[in-house]
């Protein structure tokens, strides 16, 4: 999974993941597949995928470890990372999408 199938549905307008991440022209964001990973590996996981990201790049996070849907999104702001949002992607699993901030 590297970007998503068609418009999102909900709200005033339809938007692409792209446009909601900020990506533009195309750029899809990184995904990190962490389900079957628990807490803290969900944690050091996604800050790893991080740190090898660009300025301004977008990461989207899959879990499927339901606390992991509070403490990386707690711990991304705590670093200085926008928490673009979380999404249910089915009953137990989510996606976490955060643009990168910060060194």
């Amino acid at each position: 999974m590297t970007e998503h199938d068609g418009p999102m549905r909900g709200g005033a307008a339809s938007r692409s993941l792209d446009e909601m991440l900020g990506g533009g022209a195309g750029a899809a964001p990184t995904v990190v597949n962490l389900c079957g990973e628990l807490c803290p590996f969900t944690f050091v996981r996604t800050k790893l995928a991080l740190e090898d990201l660009p300025i301004g790049a977008s990461l989207r996070v899959i879990v499927d470890h339901e606390p992991a849907i509070r403490n990386i999104p707690r711990s991304a702001a705590e670093w200085g990372q926008e928490v673009v949002g979380v999404t249910s992607l089915s009953p137990r699993t989510w996606a976490i999408d955060l643009r990168k901030r910060v060194r």
